[in-house]
């Protein structure tokens, strides 16, 4: 009998990590309740939404944007089809971030991680103040990353099995999906050349025919020139362009390493940049050594390396070189960043003080994630106090157009927002 008591101990563990995982997605779709959060890029993608839809192509005010047209192509199909509601947008980005985190399960368990430990990292991604914020704001974000992580799934599922045409095909579909969402999506593509060249049979294509062997090159250069040709068309890289001409390469290259050294740092404190106080924001920096160095440690001590780490180090290797500064752009990663640093410390944690710290500093974590998600739930159903509530920043006198607002200020009122805040009224 006592044999079984650590079985039904673990049993009973999934089983409340399933219930609290359920909770959080409840609330999740609670914020379908919101008023439109307007963000830079989501009065951008929702203008060429209503272009697109009219007609008019991709283009904003008449001219290439640099986003793919994956995003604004759904919008398009939503107004299309009179479903254009805020409360349907933050659905899609809700059912997609639980879509990318059952891929996330299946692609560690698949690997021999334990339920309850992967459950762990999808609890603690949905406690992370990026997806909290993010999925309420009309953006790429969540919706890259269910496509993502689907694509890596059926990936990982490629080279642990024999070669099946039908999943490669859906795999090579989805990458040019991921592409046409964000175009950091490129960074599938180091992962979808080894699915191929490193299946479990690998021999299977050595052993094709000159002819089989030349139509699949052929299939493959068309998808890429087909990726290249949707990206080119719909999208620029003068956001890009413009900062690195702007700068020498050194200062380009230091001003990125604290972009990201202070997007890590964030991310592991669970708490943004602007809302910490001073005296720690001095310490940001330092912490996302730390929290780098984990990471690539948890990288490093993987039993399993493969189709995976291939997609995060090709991920990690673009966003080094991206000169532009948002916690956000690590949303698609957050799940890796949990698992492979919590790889890292389950190995260094050996002493029980150790130990006692980082259970620690994952209650700090949980306790800051469900905070987080109050406030934000609160903002949601702020209704006639929105504007105020939401603190929109450089939007704050667009809000006061439509809401009142306790202090209004002098602030131009951005035309295309306003017509946006009328439209998804």
């Amino acid at each position: 009998m006592s044999a079984r008591y650590p079985a039904m101990t673990k049993i009973n563990v999934v089983k409340a990590q399933l219930g609290v995982i359920l909770i959080l997605v409840v609330v999740y779709f609670l914020q379908v309740a919101t008023p439109l959060r307007l963000h830079p890029d989501t009065v951008i993608l929702l203008s060429v939404a209503e272009t697109a839809e009219q007609g008019g192509g991709y283009l904003y005010h008449e001219q290439p944007t640099v986003f793919p047209p994956g995003y604004p192509a759904l919008m398009a199909f939503l107004i299309r089809v009179n479903l254009a509601h805020i409360w349907v947008i933050v659905s899609i980005n809700v059912v997609f971030v639980v879509i990318g985190l059952l891929a996330v399960r299946y692609i560690f368990v698949s690997t021999g991680e334990s339920e309850s430990s992967v459950l762990g990292v999808c609890i603690l991604s949905l406690l992370s103040f990026v997806f909290i914020k993010y999925s309420a704001i009309p953006l790429t974000d969540t919706f890259f990353f269910g496509v993502s992580m689907g694509c890596l799934a059926l990936m990982k599922k490629a080279v642990s099995s024999p070669l099946d045409w039908r999943r490669l095909i859906a795999i090579v579909v989805l990458v040019i999906a991921s592409v046409c969402i964000r175009r950091i999506g490129v960074a599938l593509i180091p992962a979808l050349l080894y699915t191929v060249i490193f299946p479990s049979n690998r021999g299977l294509y050595l052993r094709l025919s000159v002819g089989s062997k030349a139509t699949i090159l052929l299939v493959a250069a068309s998808f890429g020139a087909a990726i290249v040709w949707v990206v080119r068309t719909t999208s620029t890289f003068m956001d890009f362009s413009s900062i690195l001409r702007a700068h020498t390469a050194m200062d380009s290259a230091l001003g990125i390493l604290i972009f990201r050294l202070k997007e890590l740092g964030e991310i592991a404190v669970n708490v943004p940049y602007v809302a910490l106080p001073w005296m720690v924001q001095d310490s940001i920096p330092l912490i996302g050594i730390l929290a780098f160095a984990l990471v690539f440690a948890g990288v490093a001590w993987r039993k399993e390396r493969g189709v995976i780490e291939t997609y995060f180090i090709s991920y990690v290797a673009l966003i080094l070189v991206w000169p532009f500064y948002d916690p956000r752009f690590w949303l698609p990663v957050i799940p890796f960043l949990i698992a492979y640093s919590g790889l890292a410390l389950k190995r260094l944690a050996r002493a029980e003080l150790a130990t006692q710290i980082l259970e620690g500093y994952v209650m700090m974590f949980v306790i800051v994630g469900l905070v987080t998600l109050a406030s934000n739930t609160a903002v949601s159903y702020s209704v006639s106090r929105f504007a105020d509530a939401y603190g929109a920043g450089q939007y704050h006198s667009t809000y006061c157009a439509v809401w009142h607002c306790s202090e209004s200020d002098s602030a131009e009122v951005d035309l295309d927002a306003l017509h946006l805040l009328h439209y998804y009224k």
